[in-house]
């Protein structure tokens, strides 16, 4: 059990069971989210230089440190461990183990409440992007389908029960038009989201002179996040925003789910995927189960799981910091990673979809002409009504 950064070498160490319980599985997000941290760290030091805290000599000390370490990080060598409690300490307890008191010099104006709102605010800028581009591949995944798929009629469907006719390629490119929508919303999310907090250190500032636009250019940021309580204040509320901004996307691919698995079963079959894309069944040889979309059927519905638990810890908490907040972290990361593995198996099976063009057409029975046959009625001059009722009497 080593000594914390906030504790003197005087104070009994922290009882196990409370370090377990408070820490929880934070260590593991922190690894995930470590390289971020690691950049921001660089920046932070480089603007500590420009302000005069920090010699050349010192900066260029602690950049060649930082980019080593990162370069571990990257090969799986550098781990937050058993003795680090959380990846903040894990950078400065390396940083003083190969500078020594230079090392000791990197937390000069910030806190570990700027230092996590910063490495947090990187991963979600660069993972919303990712998801962005993912959701704009699957929209152009669906519109190439609903083109190749040309004339193809299809039944369209209210309450589960033939309505009229439409076809394979409006089906399709209505997700097309959805995904790419929901793009938008990204875009849009990843914007508001684009502002830097470090600077604010624990909610309030340092009177230290930070120049706080230096790390806000050179971490890429659109703009300062300039109120320090707000930099406090939007952490957790800022990756609620992100995860709500997914969830219409995740709904669209619930949606397309149970519709494949609709139109698969035998008794429609519709459309089929390739067989190295289905499981089967370790007691019926005959089995080809598109297990794909009852998972992310599933992963859809309980999306919704994520914004509830982060609302909840969010709004639990008052303006200033509370250790509830670190629960954020592994829900944000969970959700993102259900998001993007979503996306990419639909960029996967999207194009692979098999049309069975004689059961389409077949599936086109007469019925489903109704509406037309009442309209016809109508341009003829009668009244909408008489024409449903005759029509509907024919049937």
């Amino acid at each position: 059990m080593s000594t914390k950064l906030w504790q003197p070498a005087t104070l009994s160490n922290l009882h196990p069971l409370i370090e377990s319980y408070t820490v929880g599985s934070d260590k593991q997000a922190d690894q995930q989210l470590l390289g971020y941290d690691i950049i921001a760290t660089k920046a932070h030091v480089a603007m500590l230089h420009a302000i005069g805290i920090l010699t050349k000599t010192e900066l260029k000390q602690l950049t060649s440190a930082l980019d080593d370490l990162h370069d571990l990080w990257l090969d799986g060598s550098f781990i937050v461990g058993e003795h680090d409690e959380d990846s903040h300490s894990a950078i400065e307890a390396y940083l003083v183990d190969r500078l020594g008191d230079v090392g000791k010099k990197v937390h000069s104006g910030r806190s570990r409440n700027d230092q996590c709102l910063v490495m947090v605010r990187l991963y979600l800028k660069d993972t919303l992007e990712q998801l962005t581009a993912l959701a704009m591949q699957v929209a152009s995944s669906y519109a190439k389908a609903a083109k190749a798929s040309g004339d193809t009629p299809m039944p369209g469907y209210t309450h589960m029960q033939k309505a009229m006719p439409t076809s394979v390629s409006t089906w399709l490119d209505s997700f097309a038009a959805g995904f790419s929508d929901m793009s938008d919303l990204l875009v849009a999310t990843r914007n508001i989201i684009d502002q830097n907090p470090l600077g604010s250190a624990a909610g309030f500032g340092v009177s230290l002179p930070l120049d706080r636009q230096h790390t806000t250019k050179s971490l890429g940021f659109k703009k300062l996040q300039s109120n320090p309580m707000y930099c406090g204040l939007s952490r957790g509320l800022f990756e609620l925003m992100a995860v709500q901004a997914l969830n219409p996307i995740m709904a669209l691919a619930g949606k397309f789910a149970q519709d494949m698995l609709l139109f698969t079963t035998q008794e429609f079959n519709f459309f089929s995927l390739p067989d190295n894309l289905t499981t089967g069944s370790s007691i019926m040889p005959h089995k080809h189960n598109y297990d794909l979309f009852e998972i992310m059927r599933g992963q859809a519905n309980a999306f919704g799981g994520y914004i509830q638990q982060l609302q909840a810890v969010v709004s639990g908490t008052g303006s200033g910091y509370n250790r509830d907040i670190q629960l954020t972290k592994a829900i944000l990361l969970a959700s993102m990673e259900t998001a993007k593995s979503t996306l990419e198996v639909l960029l996967l099976a999207v194009p692979q979809i098999q049309l069975h063009h004689e059961v389409l057409y077949a599936a086109m029975t007469d019925e489903m002409q109704s509406v037309s046959k009442v309209n016809k009625l109508v341009e003829q001059g009668m009244p909408f009504r008489d024409a449903y009722g005759l029509v509907k009497s024919q049937l």
